[in-house]
């Protein structure tokens, strides 16, 4: 009898015994717990035997020595066991186990809350968060802050890290690191970078500006900050109305892997009656930038007009009006404007903080900033001042200085907002505010560099708008329409 033959006699006795394994794997199978952990378990398992017979096949079949086709077939024999499950399980439990949570620190948040949302329960950890100073941000949560934690199926952190974004340009970010080594912690700080992507969206305008980036698919917070692109356009006329339409180009945050945020909005473009405005967002030598122009004038006011988020005005500048609360005929010498309590209030130009008060019977918490030898604004009325908002301190337009509120003499949550021109109250809606912003001639080359890939996609987007889809009727007259004969 050749080598092949005894060969293949044997591989069709070990294929019985293999089916014979098979079928009491089989009736073992239902006693086995439905985890699906197992099950994989046993997959990983069986996947091994066709993978053993097949190798162990091809090497012995070109042999013509007998004595060899048979240590062979003890060779395979020896290779047919099956692996341990339960050391199958434990690799897959063990891949399993950690999972990554994350979440972003908010207003009054407490480490508790921040805890549970991400899935810990580690008192160990809470214990050594609060006695760490690099771990401040966490032990008194600051809102904004981005956290990752690696959390085991027993709710306790096998690290957690703390991304802290710098607060002026000459810092950097830095990412406070907290990891489990046993019983105890370690702690350090290390720089970081975000990982940038870039978003593009377009649409028409049906409702508001707003409203309407919102219904294609825009970020609330980037729709909102959309219209300050065109501030200085707005400001001398611009109507963006219903049946313009829009492009933008904003940033999209990620660490390591994870999206954290949206990041800054890029160039924004406008069609408003066949003319079209854009606006590129570019560096100014303040820490937040700005939009502006390709020849380098500035698209924003020196003044916010309205510096709170989500506002709406409740009560105009008037000569005199009766106040609310007191019923007295008196004049009103400020906007207010109406917004859900704990809104940011901003500062709405560069300037010092010259008073920092309370006052029961009048604007409750407020602030005064002292913008140039002529021009003061006022915030009353506020919640909370925001933190390091003492007199003296520099501030710079559109940073945070406080919450809406209802402290003082009011009847709801608003921002009571003066503009005062020599100390003399005028409406801050309808004041004409001289402007001289631009750039240099350094920053508007680099605004050049930087918006000659975006001049390109807004163009892109444009001419992707300017195809109109066919309507139903236009489709199928199209479809029944002769076909012309190809020349």
């Amino acid at each position: 009898m050749s080598a092949p033959s005894i060969l293949a006699q044997n591989l069709r006795s070990i294929g019985q015994g293999l089916c014979l394994v098979a079928r009491g794997c089989a009736r073992s199978w239902d006693r086995v717990a439905k985890s699906p952990y197992r099950r994989v378990a046993l997959g990983i398992a069986f996947g091994v035997l066709p993978a053993s017979v097949a190798i162990a096949t091809y090497t012995a079949y070109p042999s013509e020595d007998e004595q060899l086709a048979r240590s062979l077939q003890t060779e395979i024999k020896t290779t047919l066991p099956i692996p341990s499950i339960a050391d199958q399980i434990t690799v897959v439990t063990t891949h399993r186990a950690v999972t990554t949570h994350t979440t972003m620190i908010r207003m009054n948040d407490t480490l508790g809350a921040i805890f549970s949302r991400l899935n810990i329960e580690d008192a160990a950890l809470q214990r050594f968060i609060r006695g760490q100073s690099l771990a401040q941000p966490l032990s008194t949560p600051k809102e904004g802050v981005y956290v990752q934690a690696k959390v085991t199926a027993d709710k306790k952190a096998q690290s957690v890290k703390i991304f802290l974004e710098a607060r002026a340009s000459n810092q950097k970010n830095s990412v406070v690191t907290i990891s489990r080594h046993g019983e105890r912690f370690v702690i350090n700080s290390a720089p970081f970078v975000y990982e940038t992507q870039q978003a593009m969206s377009a649409g028409l305008v049906e409702d508001s500006f707003v409203e309407s980036a919102k219904a294609v698919g825009i970020p609330d917070e980037i729709a909102q900050k959309m219209p300050l692109a065109f501030e200085r356009a707005i400001n001398n006329g611009l109507k963006i109305s219903k049946g313009d339409d829009f492009r933008v180009i904003y940033e999209r945050q990620f660490l390591e892997g994870d999206f954290v945020r949206n990041g800054k909005i890029l160039a924004v473009a406008v069609t408003h009656h066949g003319k079209t405005y854009e606006s590129f967002w570019a560096e100014d030598g303040t820490r937040n930038g700005g939009f502006y122009s390709l020849d380098g004038t500035s698209n924003r006011t020196t003044f916010i007009r309205v510096p709170v988020e989500g506002a709406r005005v409740t009560s105009s500048f008037m000569p005199m009006r009766r106040h609310p609360v007191t019923g007295v005929l008196r004049p009103h010498q400020g906007t207010d404007f109406g917004a859900p309590r704990g809104n940011k209030i901003f500062a709405a130009a560069d300037g010092v903080i010259s008073r920092r008060s309370f006052d029961k019977r009048g604007f409750g918490n407020y602030l005064m900033i002292k913008h140039d030898d002529s021009r003061t604004t006022l915030y009353g009325h506020m919640s909370r001042i925001a933190d390091g908002m003492v007199v003296g301190k520099q501030v710079k337009r559109g940073q945070v200085i406080g919450y809406v509120g209802a402290t003082g003499l009011a009847t709801g949550p608003h921002l009571h907002y003066e503009l005062r021109v020599n100390d003399r109250q005028v409406n801050p809606l309808k004041t004409n505010i001289p402007d001289k912003e631009r750039l240099t001639r350094e920053e508007q080359n680099k605004l050049l560099a930087s918006a000659r890939p975006l001049t390109t996609r807004l163009a892109m987007l444009n001419r992707i708008q300017s195809v109109k889809p066919l309507t139903p009727k236009e489709a199928i007259a199209q479809e029944d329409a002769p076909k012309q004969p190809r020349s």
